[in-house]
């Protein structure tokens, strides 16, 4: 009985060391981007625009970042016309494998996300390294496809050791200061293989001032409407922690003109 008390006091103590361990594991942020033209139209004249966004993860002790289960990304004064354009749709490109038939017209922007894995009982481990090319499809109906593709690659800078074709289902939210894009990433993405976890620490994008003539007015994929306070605009981003930790922000102050 002795023996059974011990053992237990003993599993207590471990677990209470492995939470303790795991709660050290805090992630930090940094979101920069920008908004083309920097001059802001209104709601009666909206203007067309073109972004440019990205945002980095680190972790505070040098070990490898906790895994982001969701994301909301926030333009202030900005809204998106998705019904103005062609779409594409995560289902189409999950169930192609590939982003070869969505329509001409439907890709908004591109980019890359920088990955690094290591084995989910370590949280120093992250050797392995993943780069993802990045691209961003019209949905239709206030939705977005995030598509993502990496294979083995000779360049190191542009090596996954899987190959991935994925694509995330987005959705555009209007808010009373602007559009937000949120998001869900799935354990095909933040597990990529049993026993390890993938963390992402660098993503860039661009976004094209995509236009079209609707009514004899020239509208815009992403559009301008206001939100420049003191000549900045507010891009911020939501990150929430798949281990269960609160969320937590980061955000950018884009120049912009009135």
């Amino acid at each position: 009985m002795r023996k059974l008390r011990i053992l237990a006091i003993a599993v207590v103590g471990l677990m209470a060391f492995a939470a303790v361990a795991f709660a050290l594991q805090e992630n930090t942020y940094t979101v920069n981007g920008s908004v083309s033209p920097t001059k802001s139209g209104t709601k009666k004249h909206p203007k067309p625009v073109a972004l440019k966004f990205g945002y980095t993860v680190a972790e505070k002790s040098g070990k490898r970042p906790g895994l982001i289960r969701k994301y909301t990304i926030g333009f202030s004064g900005l809204q998106v016309n998705t019904n103005f354009f062609k779409g594409c749709t995560a289902a189409k490109i999950d169930a192609a494998q590939s982003d070869a038939g969505c329509p001409k017209g439907s890709l908004m922007g591109t980019g890359s996300v920088e990955n690094a894995a290591g084995a989910s009982s370590d949280e120093t481990s992250k050797d392995v390294s993943c780069h993802l090319d990045l691209k961003l499809y019209n949905s239709r109906n206030n939705k977005a496809a995030i598509y993502l593709h990496g294979a083995p690659n000779s360049d190191p800078a542009k090596n996954c050791p899987l190959s991935i074709d994925k694509a995330i289902d987005a959705n555009f939210v209007r808010t009373a200061g602007g559009t937000s894009l949120v998001f869900t990433v799935d354990n095909t993405l933040l597990h990529p293989a049993p026993g390890f976890d993938n963390a992402v620490v660098l993503v860039g994008s661009n976004v094209r001032k995509a236009t079209v003539k609707k009514n004899g007015k020239t509208r815009g994929w992403f559009e301008s409407i206001g939100g420049c306070k003191n000549n900045k605009r507010a891009i911020t981003v939501k990150f929430t922690p798949d281990n269960g930790q609160p969320p937590l922000t980061a955000q950018h102050l884009a120049s912009c003109t009135k």
